[in-house]
C-alpha cells in the first residue's frame, strides 16, 4: 500500500497578507490552489490516498477538498509540528509506505525513481535531497558513500565520520511504518525525534539526491510566491492545465478579452479583461480587469487594477 501525506498546517505568517483571507494551501498559484500542485506530485508517484493537515482557516481547506475522493483533510486545532502532524495523519491512512511532502514546496523532479531506490535498498526511510553550495545554511544532511544517512542538522549518527557528501532536504521523504512507530506522542519535529532514534540505532535510513538542475521552490513569502509564477512562465515547473504558450511565451485563455499589448512570458486566465499593457512576467487570474500596466506581478481573481503594478501581488480589497 502506497499513500501520501502533505504537511499544510502552518499559519502562513511569512506569506501574509496573502493568507489573510485564504489559508496557505488555497492560495492561488497559476489558477490552482497551491495544495493541488503537491497532490499532483504524489499522484504521479502512484499514491492511492493522501492525508492533509490544516490549521489556519482549516474549514476552508476541508470544504475545498470535501468532494475529492483520494484526499482526507484533518484539522489540527493545536499545531503539532512535523512529527505530531505526521503521526496524526498516518493514523488516518492504511498502514504501508508513505510519501510525505511539505505543502508549500514546489518541485519538478519525479518521485517514482526515488521510491524505486528506496524499495531496492530495503530502506526504513529516505530523505530526498538537493545539491546546494557547501556554505549554504541549508546544507545540513550528510550521507556516506552508500547513500546512508549519517547526519541531519545537529543530529549525528554513530557513523557521522563516514560522511562523503551533503545537501539540503527538499521536504520530500519516503517512510515505512517502523519510522512512524518511533514518533512520540504530542508535538515534535520528525527529524529530531523519529530520525534521531532510528539514526542512533543505525537503521536503514538513506538520502537520495534529486537530479542536478532540478527546480525546487519554497512558496513561503510573497517574493517567493511571485518567483514560483516566474518559474511556471519560464517552463521550469510542469503546468499542463494552462493554455499552451505562443512563440512569445504568452499563455492566454480563449475566453480572455485582450484590448492592449502583451509582452511574454505572461499568463491571462479565463474571462480576464486586459485593457492596459501587461508583461513580461505578469500573471492575471480569472475575471480580473486590468486598466493599468502590470509587470512582474500576480493579480488575483476578480481584482480590478486601476494603478500600475510591478513587483507585487495585487489582492482583493
Amino acid at each position: 500500500m502506497l499513500n501520501g501525506i502533505i504537511l499544510a498546517a502552518g499559519r502562513g505568517t511569512r506569506l501574509a497578507p496573502l493568507t489573510a483571507h485564504h489559508p496557505k494551501p488555497l492560495v492561488p498559484l497559476a489558477g490552482r490552489p497551491l495544495l493541488s500542485w503537491g497532490l499532483d506530485a504524489l499522484r504521479g508517484a502512484g499514491v492511492t490516498q493522501i492525508a492533509v493537515n490544516a490549521h489556519h482557516l482549516a474549514a476552508q481547506v476541508e470544504a475545498a477538498f470535501a468532494q475529492t475522493p483520494d484526499v482526507i483533510v484533518r484539522a489540527e486545532p493545536t499545531l503539532m509540528g512535523t512529527g505530531g502532524g505526521v503521526r496524526h495523519l498516518a493514523h488516518a491512512l492504511p498502514s504501508g509506505t508513505l510519501i510525505i511532502t511539505n505543502g508549500d514546496a514546489l518541485f519538478d523532479f519525479d518521485i517514482a525513481p526515488h521510491l524505486a531506490r528506496h524499495r531496492a535498498r530495503g530502506a526504513m526511510a529516505t530523505l530526498i535531497l538537493r545539491r546546494v553550495p557547501a556554505d549554504s545554511p541549508f546544507n545540513k544532511v550528510a550521507i556516506d558513500a552508500q547513500g546512508g544517512l549519517v547526519r541531519i542538522a545537529e543530529v549525528e549518527g554513530p557513523n557521522s565520520a563516514s560522511a562523503t557528501e551533503s545537501g539540503a532536504f527538499t521536504g520530500v521523504q519516503i517512510v515505512e511504518p517502523a519510522l512512524i512507530a518511533a514518533l512520540p506522542d504530542g508535538p515534535g519535529d520528525i527529524l529530531r525525534t523519529a530520525y534521531r532514534t532510528r539514526l542512533g540505532e543505525s537503521a536503514a535510513l538513506f538520502g537520495d539526491f534529486a537530479p542536478d538542475g532540478c527546480t525546487w521552490i519554497d512558496v513561503g513569502t510573497p517574493d517567493r510566491y511571485r518567483g514560483a509564477h516566474r518559474a511556471i512562465l519560464d517552463g521550469h515547473l510542469p503546468a499542463p492545465h494552462l493554455p499552451a504558450p505562443n512563440a512569445d511565451g504568452q499563455r492566454i485563455h480563449p475566453s480572455a478579452r485582450i484590448d492592449a499589448p502583451l509582452t511574454g512570458p505572461c499568463l491571462v486566465l479565463a474571462d480576464a479583461h486586459i485593457a492596459a499593457p501587461i508583461g513580461p512576467y505578469a500573471t492575471i487570474h480569472a475575471r480580473a480587469q486590468v486598466h493599468a500596466p502590470v509587470q512582474d506581478a500576480v493579480v488575483w481573481s476578480d481584482v480590478i487594477v486601476r494603478a500600475p503594478a510591478r513587483g507585487t501581488v495585487v489582492l482583493p480589497v
